[in-house]
């Protein structure tokens, strides 16, 4: 009596004889017929084992519990540290006055000369230039500023 054989697309991994070759289908070989029971998965006539949990290719739950790992990773090492940076560089557009020297993200350095809501122009040489806030990368101050004021007011001087 011949038996006919349908093959199931699942991860045949689970499912194929050890003796068998990778590359061939978990069912067995050319003829058609299983090898034992590699093609029905367990010894009970295709019948599995209730109890048994479906294991998946990553282990079953694990999925679960490492997409919401991956997410809160992602938040702190990649959108927390730019809005940081954005919120830094916002402020320091805020700061601008006239007569700062200051750095264009091109490497332009000038002296502030006017400002506007979205325009700083700059002075450079005898040149006036005007650029978008935007451009403005960073700040030039002189270190003994920087180093004033940070010190407390009663600790200056000494």
């Amino acid at each position: 009596m011949s038996q006919t054989t349908y093959f199931v697309p699942v991860p045949f991994v689970r499912f194929q004889d050890p003796s068998s070759r990778s590359d061939a289908p978990a069912g067995g070989g050319t003829t058609g017929t299983p090898a034992g029971d590699a093609g029905t998965g367990a010894a009970g006539g295709g019948k599995q084992d209730p109890k048994a949990a479906p294991q998946g290719p990553c282990g079953g739950d694990s999925m679960l519990y490492m997409m919401p790992l991956f997410l809160v990773l992602m938040y702190f090492f990649m959108i927390r540290p730019e809005q940081k940076r954005k919120k830094e560089q916002q402020s320091l557009l805020a700061s601008i006055k006239q007569g700062d020297t200051v750095v264009t993200i091109s490497g332009m350095h000038g002296v502030v000369s006017a400002l506007t809501d979205k325009t700083v122009t700059l002075r450079v040489d005898t040149v006036n230039m005007t650029f978008d806030r935007s451009a403005v990368a960073r700040i030039e101050r002189e270190p003994g500023a920087e180093d004033a004021a940070a010190q407390p007011a009663g600790k200056q001087g000494s």
